[in-house]
This record gives structure tokens, C-alpha cells and sequence, in this order.
């Protein structure tokens, strides 16, 4: 099989160049052929991944965190849906390593094992389009996609906290909450319609983000949904109490939380909220976005 190594060494700050020369001669003598493909800048994966669609891969392995395998895969459906659709492995060496905790992979040995096993798993993919400098985007996500007030716990996390690694996720909660929440978003679930104020919600294929928060206990990759996490009219007092169950997933049980599932999904806010997907920011509501059931092949 012909397979492709996309490293990115920058990242879990400078985790990911350790883990490559750790594994880098097992890599080799594993898959014959391996060409490798270091990531040098931010967006650089995604030109990685669009040669990589020309060039007909059967297997991409993404060694960094979950914004690799993001990058990666934007890149393979730049020009459209690739004509052929190359598996996908992760090697986590990032912050977070979010996506892969669904399967009950944490560490480099757990899932290089998986991925030398063949272990496949059929994954959905949402499509889905924002607003960035007055032009709409289209992108793909695996895991997560975060409106309003994640999506600003991200930034805070990545200008300020990122070095304290998952703890600097819970202490950007508690620095965002002091500025509140003042918008009014509309959400359109498979056709339901819900008007929400002073609200923030994430879009979830799979259940954890910033590493260990369990966010959507109840999603499942592969059922042909998104699961929305509704953090609806809160306070700062209960954005804290939330928070606080988030690790367990006890935060579901909060009044202030609603569930909903669907597979086409809209959500357009006055004033317009940031987005963050994948761990990464991009731009900004009306967010459109549907699940493109079992799209994906996993190595996990």
C-alpha cells in the first residue's frame, strides 16, 4: 500500500519532532516506501493533503494533534471529494489529542498498534461552511465544532494558556467568563427551530475536546449525526457550575444543557460568533453544516 507520513513537529509544542525521530525507524521498516511530509507552517497540511489527493494515496498517517488530520483532510477535499479516499491514521503528539480518546487511544504505542493491526472504523464527516472577511468557506471536521464561547476559550487558550496544556483550557473558562455573554443565536436542527439568548453550543461528531473534556458524552462517530451541546441562557455562575462537570460529562445533566441530534444543522447569531473546528479557529457564524455518514475510514 502506498502511504503517506504527514508530521507535524511544532506540535504538543515541539512533542510532535520528539515522537517522529522516536518512531521514525519502527515507521519505516513498517510500510515500505513510507514518504514523509513535515508540516512547516500553519495551513501547510492542507497543500500537503490537496498533492495528496492528486497523487492517490492509499494511506495517510497524521502524526501531531488533532488539527493535523483537520488540515489533512481539507486539503484531500479542496478541489471536491477525492476519487479515491485514502485511509486515515493518527499519531497523537499534540495538545489535546481529542478525536482519538473515542476509541480509547491516548497514547503513540496504543495507536500505532491499531494502525499496524488494520483496525478500520467507518467514521462520519461534517461538511460545513462559515463566514470569513466577507466570503463563505467550506471545510470538513472529524471532531468538533465549537460556537461563541469555546470557540473563545480556544483563542484565549492559544494566545495565552497553551503552555500549561490541558489546565489551561479550565482556566481560560474561568478568564472568558468575566466579559459574559450578550448575543442571540438561531439554531434549525433537521428542521426544528430554536431561538436561544445569551447562549454558546458546540456541533460534536465524536465525545471529547481540549484533550479530556468529555463535551458530548452521547455522540457516536459513525451514527450519521451531530450531536448539539446547548449551553442555553446562562449566567457566569452556571457557565462555572457547567465547567465543572465537563471532564466527567456530568455537565449534560445541568438544566441549563440541552441535547439535540440531527444531521443538517444551521446556526446564524446576532452579533456574528467565532468558530473554532478541530481545536483550530477559523471564522465566524452563519455556520451551515451536514454529516456525510460513515465517509471516512479510521485506522483506530
Amino acid at each position: 500500500m502506498k502511504t503517506l507520513l504527514v508530521v507535524n513537529p511544532a506540535a504538543g509544542h515541539g512533542r510532535g519532532k520528539k515522537v517522529f525521530e522516536g518512531l521514525e525507524p519502527r515507521l519505516r521498516e513498517s510500510f515500505p516506501g513510507l514518504e514523509i511530509r513535515v508540516s512547516e507552517r500553519p495551513g501547510h497540511a492542507v497543500e500537503i493533503g490537496r498533492e495528496a489527493a492528486r497523487a492517490a494515496y492509499d494511506r495517510i498517517l497524521c502524526l501531531g494533534g488533532d488539527g493535523t488530520p483537520y488540515e489533512v483532510l481539507n486539503g484531500l477535499y479542496a478541489d471536491g471529494r477525492p476519487a479515491r479516499l485514502p485511509e486515515i491514521g493518527q499519531i497523537p503528539a499534540g495538545t489535546g489529542n481529542s478525536f482519538l480518546r473515542d476509541f480509547d487511544i491516548t497514547t503513540t504505542d496504543q495507536a500505532l498498534d491499531a494502525i499496524l493491526a488494520g483496525r478500520r472504523r467507518k467514521v462520519d464527516l461534517v461538511e460545513f461552511t462559515y463566514q470569513d472577511a466577507g466570503q463563505t468557506i467550506r471545510r470538513y471536521s472529524l471532531n468538533i465544532i465549537g460556537v461563541g464561547l469555546i470557540a473563545d476559550i480556544l483563542r484565549l487558550t492559544n494566545e495565552r494558556l497553551k503552555f500549561l496544556g490541558s489546565a489551561g483550557y479550565s482556566l481560560a473558562v474561568l478568564v472568558r467568563l468575566i466579559g459574559g455573554m450578550n448575543n442571540r443565536i438561531t439554531i434549525e436542527a433537521d428542521g426544528r427551530r430554536l431561538e436561544v439568548a445569551d447562549s454558546a453550543l458546540v456541533v460534536s461528531n465524536s465525545k471529547f475536546t481540549g484533550g479530556q473534556m468529555k463535551i458530548a458524552p452521547t455522540a457516536d462517530t459513525s451514527d450519521g449525526k451531530a450531536d448539539i451541546v446547548l449551553f442555553n441562557g446562562v449566567n457566569r455562575r452556571q457557565i462555572v457550575a457547567i465547567f465543572a462537570g465537563v471532564f466527567s460529562g456530568k455537565h449534560t445533566a445541568h438544566p441549563k444543557v440541552d441535547l439535540l441530534q440531527a444531521a443538517v444543522i444551521s446556526v446564524e447569531s446576532d452579533p456574528p460568533l467565532r468558530l473554532m473546528a478541530d481545536g483550530e479557529l477559523i471564522g465566524w457564524t452563519p455556520l451551515r453544516l451536514k454529516v456525510l455518514p460513515g465517509e471516512v475510514t479510521i485506522l483506530a
